[in-house]
């Protein structure tokens, strides 16, 4: 990647003064500024994504957990019907914590639910899923890391926990501090939501469930993770009904086209082909309206929007999804980056998620987004788009494909019964199939798509106030960026 090397350079000198500032924070026992030089260290490594595992990160972690953590406890003295949940994230129902919570509610276990104090109130649908379990809230604050590994880790003393579940974003050095220091008191699970990029804490779990057979091989092959530590564990998407919000066009006598996700996942392909597809399908099918759902660089849909008025419409993410995908005629996959979630909605919709995949992918690291995904994957933009073509034109071939899909998804009560399989035997009845991978092409995508706002983003942000004097710039300039150019980072 020589044309990038000075993209690159820069982000690993940034890295370089990241550690640098944490094992110096942690010398003088200023582990609070420790903590924020690993999170953003660790965000940015998921953003650049060039490899799975930075192993002064994790030398660092376990030295901050050692110092900090003292656990009171034996696992003799655990309650063995008590789980720990400790969720990173703090949505509602988007993805993965509700159809877990709801699981072992229904198990009968007891959960102490941890998350991070914005969403108290906010999570109306997480609480009626479990409004029949025995669930303790408990929310911490993120704006001091020192403070929260040690409400974290008093939630553990307090309730005793036999298992515990971490649930965590990519860069949570805080949560993975405390789960690394209970290692053989607390059976520890990890859920791999980001399977696909770097995380930190890579042996802070005793057991790695993967949804899919790709990430079990990411795990196994780049993260140095052991294969008997994982478990493959597919989910299904949660939705409850909602009153469907209509579309942007009239959609009288029309066939919709439907794609969706954060748009860079469109993007950076050399050819394009996403777009391509979209533009022969318009072309072929005078009847068509493409529909594409999520925010981000929309330049592309703009052109398709120029190309054909009125026949191309983008909006925000909605709650109504589901319902959004039933008045939908066909899903497009997103490319090069494919959508996982997105995939399951339309298959439990009865729509076709059409999949280009790239050349020398191996179907069979992809599987478990649906049992039988190779049915639903193209090698090519002229195998794909046949197969839209056949789809668009014949409905009732377009039924018997979807109902066909619908069926490959795993039930609710069948996630309940393979979740119980994985803590109690540590396993489950779906076969983990390692082999090795390559994602050299699909890292490279990071590095063509990073910009110099991450550092704005990840460093300069109102949890890290303790590396104002080490990145001065970056403070002032977000400052300036936001009041004179108006500029928004999440």
């Amino acid at each position: 990647m020589e044309e990038y090397s000075d993209k690159i350079n820069k982000i690993e000198k940034v890295l370089g003064k990241l550690k640098s500032i944490t094992g110096t924070s942690i010398a003088k026992k200023n582990y609070r500024k420790a903590l924020d030089a690993m999170t953003a260290a660790a965000f940015i490594l998921e953003e650049y994504n060039q490899y799975y595992v930075d192993d002064d990160l994790e030398k660092y972690l376990s030295t901050i957990s050692k110092d900090l953590v003292k656990p009171g406890f034996n696992k003799g003295e655990t309650e063995q019907n008590c789980v720990l949940f400790y969720d990173s994230f703090g949505f509602d129902t988007r993805a993965l914590a509700l159809i877990y919570m709801h699981a072992l509610s229904n198990l009968g276990y007891k959960i102490i639910y941890i998350t991070k104090i914005e969403s108290k109130d906010s999570q109306p649908e997480l609480h009626n899923a479990v409004k029949d379990g025995n669930v303790i809230w408990n929310y911490v604050s993120y704006d001091n890391r020192h403070t929260e590994v040690l409400d974290i880790a008093s939630l553990f003393e307090k309730y005793k926990p036999s298992k515990a579940f971490l649930y965590s974003t990519p860069d949570d050095a805080s949560a993975m501090a405390v789960f690394k220091a209970y290692e053989g008191i607390v059976e520890r699970f990890k859920i791999n939501l980001t399977d696909h990029a770097f995380w930190l804490g890579h042996d802070a779990f005793d057991y790695n469930l993967e949804f899919r057979n790709y990430g079990a091989c990411v795990s196994v092959t780049y993260r140095g993770i052991p294969e008997q530590k994982e478990i493959l564990m597919p989910f299904y998407p949660y939705h409850r009904p909602a009153d469907f919000q209509g579309l942007p066009f009239d959609s009288e006598g029309k066939k919709i086209i439907f794609s969706g996700g954060s748009i860079y996942k469109t993007l950076g392909d050399p050819g394009n082909r996403f777009y391509v597809i979209v533009e022969r399908l318009l072309e072929g099918h005078d009847d068509t309206v493409f529909l594409y759902a999520g925010t981000g660089d929309d330049s592309e849909i703009i052109k398709l929007q120029n190309k054909f008025p009125g026949r191309v419409y983008r909006i925000d993410e909605r709650k109504d999804l589901f319902e959004l995908m039933e008045h939908c005629t066909l899903y497009l996959n997103t490319f090069p980056m494919v959508g996982g979630l997105m995939m399951q909605f339309a298959a439990d919709a009865r729509k076709v998620p059409l999949t280009l995949i790239k050349e020398g992918s191996s179907n069979d690291v992809n599987k478990e987004n649906l049992l039988h995904q190779e049915t639903v994957e193209y090698g090519d933009v002229d195998s794909l788009v046949a197969e839209a073509d056949k789809l668009l034109s014949d409905e009732d071939y377009r039924e018997q494909r979807g109902a066909a899909l619908k069926e490959d998804l795993i039930s609710p009560s069948r996630f309940e019964e393979e979740l119980q399989k994985a803590l109690t035997v540590h396993k489950t009845s779906y076969e983990l199939k390692i082999q090795k991978i390559d994602t050299t092409e699909f890292r490279k995508q990071y590095i063509i798509r990073f910009k110099d706002q991450i550092f704005r983003q990840v460093i300069a942000s109102g949890n890290k106030k303790t590396l104002i004097g080490d990145f001065p710039g970056l403070f002032v300039q977000k400052t300036y960026n936001k009041i004179v150019k108006k500029e928004k980072l999440n």
